[in-house]
């Protein structure tokens, strides 16, 4: 929504983009950002540039494979009111054998527009950037001579941060540890831990191991100063009748710790006795605690050397490339009513429907919402959409990525030939064929998919019903190929169940229900919805299931190229708590020739 209110500037004098938001009101504070290109070399031709992402990605696509670079053309220049605003600025330079050209890229904040255009007439000096590398990197020794913190601490620090940021599961307890913590923020109100903050968590048991809660108490201030917000959380786990002595050396690293009793939203330090706080609690601090550290384990740098030292998981090997065969003709375009190139009205104006060939999107998502009163989903003509239940910002079920121009999706079904490795399915996205067209058909309460891809007709239905809180999809496949065909189904979603995934991700419990077979998941950290449950099942067909994001998508992967198709291995049937939040189940079949089989 804010996005909406930016508007953009080239200022030709000093070569820089500026951007600022409208203030909604006379109290609100003006923001000046600028974007300068220095080059230090033989720049060739003048400075491009854009402001408006649709324009630089291009419709249906992402930062990887952005348009206005893969086609090499110029940038449009466009500044203004745009719709979603960026910064990009383009120089071209020469470099003679042997020699070198550096560019510097100058992102900078100002309260006022003449101040923002100071510091980039002041920054467009080649040497600009040396200076402000030296100055930095001296008063960085200023700021950990200051916290009494070496270069190598440090980094440590940073490397901790890492997994507290990204919630790395190898800091965290075992699942069913994880499960046991059962309760919302308001548990832990009690004892002055708001829950609004990334947590780490330290559980200490002897004195001779407070050196690990000292140098946490320096990571802690570190963070602080870089503007990293976390609650370091110190466990006393000494027994009662010797806990006086260790109580008394943590309160004394305590006093010494710099205080900042003002800035809360900054991170705070607690010290808390095991005996004194219940076990309900105790489970809930290591269940919601991105790190929890061990000082029985080693220093600091013992434990995180531990965990960067862990095998990394073994690369899927890639499928050979499918065969090139003479397949069925496509989906032929629809007779439609008032056709303008995309779509059209059929079923004497009950449809709308969208025919999409070789390179052609809709100009944004053309949306279908279905939903009774108490749940629903909306879907694009390329497939993509979310789900929601009671309430559709504050209770997603899946993710709605809000993008009008990359439009991703949360929830997708693939199909995938377990001959050949070739994998599709019958949506535009996540993974498109320009060969062959793909037909959305909207109606009151469903939405219908045709697609024909490698031999087969793809058509997928999805309905709500009138009453009950369920999203259905009907996938039903005919085999055109003239062979027996063994392929796979895979529905995928990405949980939410929040306002925001990127909130809720840590906290989402995924298990299989023994008597339905369903895939089932719930986020007990929530304080509103938090005891219902949501799930994903493929009727019982399913053969194999992971809960891990992480799994099926892979490292740096896409759902375009997923990690769990790559060497057509089953799925782990892995869930629990503390993953990287999905529900993928997988069914196997086989399909003689024009056979025709229903997955839903």
């Amino acid at each position: 929504f804010s996005k909406l209110f930016v508007q953009t500037e080239f200022v030709a004098g000093v070569g820089a983009l500026l951007a600022t938001r409208r203030p909604r009101s006379p109290d609100e504070v003006r923001v000046w950002a600028a974007h300068l290109a220095v080059v230090e070399g033989e720049a060739v031709g003048g400075v491009q540039f854009e402001t408006d992402r649709a324009r630089f990605l291009g419709r249906g696509r992402t930062i990887r494979t952005p348009m206005s670079v893969l086609d090499a053309r110029p940038l449009s220049d466009t500044v203004g009111t745009v719709l979603d605003p960026i910064f990009s600025l383009r120089r071209r330079v020469r470099v003679p054998p042997g020699g070198t050209a550096r560019i510097a890229f100058w992102t900078m904040v100002a309260p006022s527009r003449s101040d923002a255009l100071d510091l980039a007439d002041k920054h467009r000096d080649a040497k600009a950037f040396e200076r402000a590398a030296t100055l930095s990197w001296t008063q960085a020794q200023v700021q950990l001579h200051h916290l009494g913190i070496e270069p190598d601490e440090a980094l440590l620090f940073q490397r901790l941060a890492n997994h507290v940021l990204y919630s790395d599961p190898k800091l965290r307890p075992s699942s069913e540890v994880q499960k046991r913590g059962e309760g919302g923020p308001s548990a832990l109100w009690p004892h002055g831990i708001s829950g609004d903050l990334p947590i780490v968590l330290v559980r200490i048991d002897e004195a001779a191991d407070v050196e690990i809660v000292r140098q946490l108490m320096r990571a802690h201030e570190y963070w602080r100063m870089k503007r990293l917000a976390v609650d370091l959380v110190i466990l006393n786990e000494r027994p009662p009748s010797y806990s006086s002595d260790l109580q008394s050396a943590l309160e004394s690293v305590l006093r010494v710790h710099p205080q900042h009793d003002g800035e809360p939203a900054r991170g705070s330090v607690f010290v808390l006795r095991a005996e004194r706080v219940p076990i309900e609690v105790r489970n809930l601090l290591q269940a919601v605690a991105r790190a929890v550290l061990l000082s029985r384990r080693g220093s600091l740098a013992e434990q995180v050397r531990r965990l960067e030292a862990a095998p990394p998981t073994p690369a899927r090997r890639a499928p050979s490339a499918p065969p090139d065969r003479p397949w069925a003709s496509a989906v032929p375009r629809p007779e439609l009513e008032f056709f303008n190139g995309l779509g059209g009205f059929a079923a004497e104006g009950r449809e709308y429907v969208t025919f999409l060939g070789e390179g052609q999107w809709t100009p944004a998502p053309w949306l279908n919402v279905v939903a009774n009163p108490c749940f629903g989903f909306q879907v694009s003509a390329e497939g993509a959409g979310f789900t929601w239940s009671q309430n559709s910002r504050e209770n997603q079920l899946t993710p709605w990525s809000n993008d009008p121009i990359g439009d991703a999706p949360g929830e997708v079904l693939f199909v995938r030939d377990e001959d050949d490795g070739a994998t599709f399915g019958p949506t535009a996205l996540p993974i498109r064929e320009e060969s062959e067209p793909y037909v959305a058909r909207y109606g009151q309460g469903y939405t219908r998919f045709e697609h024909r891809s490698h031999g087969l007709s793809l058509e997928l239905l999805q309905y709500v019903p009138l009453e009950d809180p369920i999203k259905i999809s009907r996938l039903s496949i005919v085999n055109h190929s003239g062979r027996r065909r063994r392929l796979s189904v895979t529905a995928y979603v990405e949980w939410v169940l929040a306002a925001t995934r990127g909130a809720s991700a840590p906290f989402v419990v995924t298990e299989m229900d023994a008597e339905t077979g369903a895939l089932f998941a719930r986020n007990p950290w929530r304080t509103e919805f938090a005891q219902r449950v949501a799930f994903v099942d493929l009727a019982g067909r399913q053969t194999s299931w992971t809960g891990d994001r992480s799994e099926f998508v892979g490292r740096n992967g896409t759902l375009d190229h997923p990690a769990a198709f790559m060497d057509g291995a089953p799925l782990s049937n892995r869930v629990g708590a503390g993953l990287d939040p999905c529900g993928a189940l997988q069914t196997r079949l086989e399909l003689g020739p024009s056979e025709r089989v229903e997955v839903v």
